[in-house]
């Protein structure tokens, strides 16, 4: 080697080795985070399981007040021959807002396909987290192989404007996905941490930003309030959605592991646009609704938000097809983009056919479950997130499917039909209680109501005449108990009050939070005796007997 091609050679060279000592040195010393999608934990002394990563969230969000929604799935470090694994990549949908636990469809899903195949270890794990979009599905994607999937199931698109880093969010970059995709990738590097931190620490931010705990999260992320239908921006979202869907199955192909897609739903019926157009004579439009003046309404409806919404919901009563089309115009007119317009759901179809894999159409299932074929509070909470009926027929639809497909196996001797599932869903009443507290509150408060802006309602602190489980629900809320706190109280209560049911329901939902925990089986197959249901109770005495042998411990009954 020649002077000059040894010099070229350090010159390119010593910069590289001079990073790769600064991030040592930074991960020696603790700077920085660890953006590890799963973190390592011990039970009962073994440090055999992983578990999703709670600081993970911060890699796509600044704000230090943000915390993650995400689910906490339990599952093992190293893959027995008898595990099925499979993983759930979404946001808030998929986490479960606003029940959580065993109210997610995930779980939903676990439970049924458990008690499907006795003889498996069945893990579904949860990934997703709230606020989030298409560019945290592709930073996942290569960690979620890593552990070896069975099946991925995909419900995303809603968050693709206002999700982390998305074209009309306050965290945005801009409008180029690889630059996005680039800045996820060093993100993971301390050195690039370093900068990063260095550089926000030296620029003047704006005045009084709006911070998540003064307001909703919503309002917080969305920047660009006003999307028209084919704008520029809004093509901008769709081509994002696209690109990074579009790698994310590529890697999973490539890797042969099945995926099933999943379209959307949106509350259209019970939800009226977030920002509309104004209208210059709405009480005029309202008049001519009343005398069946229908002429200038259809012609103001064809591009206002509101006047297709008031059309349709005047439809309702007269015409159905109309009202169909004049509310799902209006989701589509509707300029704060919260609810995934349909070319959200064209796109994930089309990526589909292009990947050859298979998809739920599960805006065609809640349409079938809906009154008058148009989704609304029957199956929804408020804009996009389901309520318990609504994450039952996701769970269920999916389950159909990997049936369908033969997914765990080719046979299901002990399938559970949809009337027998339906009787036992794993959410308790605390946290279907909760939930609905939780949903009126973000109802009170932007962008339900545009006068909240810069602040939310408040949640109560007391009521009178409450319930017990009204009272458990505002410990909750106020922090006065973990959620573990109040499941195990609660089990003990409803036992000795032989409320068996609610006390199973409680049992079940502790089992798919601390699946390895075994005398939390032992405690469901108890109260399945008390219920006179035999082959539920020894299904759970198996599972205990199973976990006691395998963690050494002694078994009772």
């Amino acid at each position: 080697m020649t002077k000059e091609a040894l010099y070229k050679l350090i010159t390119v060279s010593l910069p590289i080795v001079l990073l790769l000592l600064l991030e040592g040195a930074l991960r020696i010393t603790g700077y920085g985070q660890n953006y590890a999608l799963f973190n390592q934990v011990s039970i009962e002394g073994r440090p055999d399981y992983l578990e999703m990563n709670p600081a993970i969230a911060k890699k796509y969000f600044k704000d230090k007040g943000f915390h993650s929604d995400n689910q906490f799935d339990l599952f093992l470090k190293t893959k027995t021959d008898s595990t099925y694994r499979v993983f759930v990549q979404g946001a808030s949908t998929t986490v479960g807002f606003p029940y959580y636990h065993g109210g997610a469809f995930p779980r939903m899903l676990k439970h049924r396909l458990s008690q499907t195949f006795p003889e498996k270890n069945i893990e579904v794990v949860n990934t997703g987290i709230t606020a989030v979009n298409s560019y945290t599905l592709w930073d996942l994607t290569d960690r979620i192989i890593d552990q070896k999937p069975d099946l991925i199931i995909i419900y995303a698109g809603h968050n693709e404007y206002y999700g982390a880093l998305g074209t009309g969010s306050s965290r945005s970059l801009g409008r180029q996905p690889t630059l996005v995709r680039t800045y996820l990738y060093l993100k993971d590097f301390r050195f690039f941490q370093l900068l990063e931190n260095t550089m926000s620490s030296l620029i003047n931010h704006e005045a009084n930003p709006s911070k998540i705990g003064e307001t909703t999260l919503m309002e917080v992320m969305a920047k660009e309030q006003r999307i028209p239908l084919q704008s520029e921006s809004y093509q901008t979202g769709i081509d994002q959605f696209e690109s990074n869907m579009d790698r994310i199955l590529a890697k999973y192909k490539k890797n042969n592991i099945p995926v099933i897609l999943s379209t959307l739903v949106s509350n259209e019926k019970d939800i009226k646009p977030f920002i509309s157009d104004s209208l210059e004579n709405e009480e005029e439009l309202i008049h001519d609704l009343k005398n069946s003046s229908l002429s200038a309404a259809t012609k103001k409806a064809q591009n206002n938000a509101l006047a297709a919404y008031l059309l349709g919901q005047y439809y309702l009563e007269y015409h159905i097809d109309s009202a169909q089309k004049y509310l799902h115009l209006a989701k589509e007119l509707d300029l704060l983009r919260f609810r995934a317009p349909d070319d959200i759901n064209r796109t994930i179809l089309r990526l589909g056919q292009k990947h050859d894999y298979p998809l739920v159409d599960m805006e065609k299932v809640f349409l079938t479950h809906s009154p008058k074929k148009v989704i609304g509070d029957e199956l929804m909470m408020e804009h996009v997130h389901p309520n318990v009926q609504g994450y039952f027929l996701m769970a269920d639809a999916f389950y159909e499917k990997m049936k369908k497909l033969n997914h765990v196996s080719n046979n299901w001797p002990t399938y559970i039909s949809y009337d027998e599932a339906i009787l036992d869903l794993p959410i308790t009443a605390i946290d279907s209680i909760k939930g609905k507290y939780v949903t009126d509150n973000l109802k009170k408060s932007w962008p339900y109501n545009l006068k909240m802006a810069g602040s939310r309602a408040l949640m109560p602190y007391s009521l009178e005449n409450a319930s017990y489980e009204e009272k458990m629900v505002l410990n909750l809320i106020n922090n006065r108990s973990t959620w573990k706190e109040a499941m195990t109280q609660s089990y003990e209560m409803y036992k000795r009050k032989g409320d068996y049911k609610q006390a199973l329901k409680v049992a079940q939902s502790l089992i798919l939070e601390y699946p390895e925990t075994a005398k939390l089986y032992r405690s469901a197959g108890e109260m399945c005796i008390k219920l006179n249901q035999p082959d539920k109770a020894n299904y759970y005495f198996q599972k205990y007997a199973f976990l006691s042998d395998h963690q050494g411990l002694s078994i009772s009954f």
